[in-house]
């Protein structure tokens, strides 16, 4: 859109020095100048509407395309999900089974990655809507599933408690938030979740991040040189969320002291 106004500026000012040149007098200059103001206005609108026109139907055709694709990605894993779960009933032996179950379970991982890719694509293209949901069970089912990775152990406070939100964004945020957590903790150390008085507080014993690092660590390509400070990365994506939904986000680190991420929820 600012190359258009420029151009359409531009046009002004060319217009403008012609008629200045043409004509000696000033009046004169200024009635054939204000004779063909309209004129210009006229083309501009006209070579913008049909700019515009063009973009929306490209866009509109980048659209259908994705709808069309992503939908041809979602069919299989639903078909598969669903015959796993038709054959799981017709077994008997607990081999099989379980055999089985891990089949499902790596279909459920992989429904999720098609989730998280249809959202990120979408959202540049549509506005996304907020959902009023109880975010001790988003945060719940998400923690039982770093679970199964059979990582870090953890400790759960968690207050019901209703927010509108973008639903699979704060799941995004609260995976980004908890892999942080992991990764830059022992195997063995617990991480701490609490979520009391509409405030989330997931805490863990870490290597922490420096009091001059904890400002540089919402840059989305912000990568410290130091292996104990790394615990940053990746933490624009919750920034950015946070942004997006009116939610307050603190962290407190200390070096080898580990790192507190805060997020406080705007009251309904």
């Amino acid at each position: 859109m600012k190359s258009f106004f420029a151009l359409f500026i531009f046009s002004i000012l060319l217009i403008f020095g012609l008629h200045f040149l043409l004509y000696e007098k000033f009046a004169d200059y200024l009635v054939a100048f204000l004779a063909t103001l309209p004129a210009i206005v006229l083309i501009s609108y006209i070579f913008i509407s049909a700019v515009y026109r063009q973009k929306d139907e490209h866009t509109k055709a980048l659209e259908h395309t994705i709808n069309e694709t992503m939908h041809e990605i979602n069919l299989p894993i639903s078909t598969i999900e669903a015959n796993i779960k038709m054959l799981q009933k017709s077994l008997k032996d607990d081999r099989s089974s379980k055999r089985t179950q891990r089949v499902l379970d790596a279909t459920k991982r992989l429904k999720r990655l098609y989730d998280i890719l249809n959202y990120n694509i979408k959202k540049d293209i549509y506005s996304i809507d907020r959902q009023r949901v109880d975010i001790s069970l988003i945060i719940a089912d998400r923690v039982a599933y770093f679970k199964e990775l059979n990582r870090n152990s953890f400790k759960l406070n968690l207050e019901t408690t209703i927010v509108d939100i973008d639903k699979i964004g704060f799941e995004q945020t609260i995976d980004n938030i908890i892999e942080n957590a992991m990764k830059y903790s022992k195997k063995d150390d617990l991480i701490n979740i609490e979520l009391k008085d509409r405030k989330l507080i997931v805490e863990d014993s870490g290597v922490g991040i420096d009091s001059s690092e904890i400002v540089k660590i919402y840059n989305r390509y912000y990568q410290s040189d130091s292996k104990n400070s790394g615990s940053g990365i990746g933490l624009w994506i919750v920034k950015s969320f946070c942004d997006t939904q009116n939610i307050d986000l603190k962290i407190v680190s200390e070096p080898n002291n580990g790192t507190k991420v805060i997020l406080n929820f705007p009251k309904l």
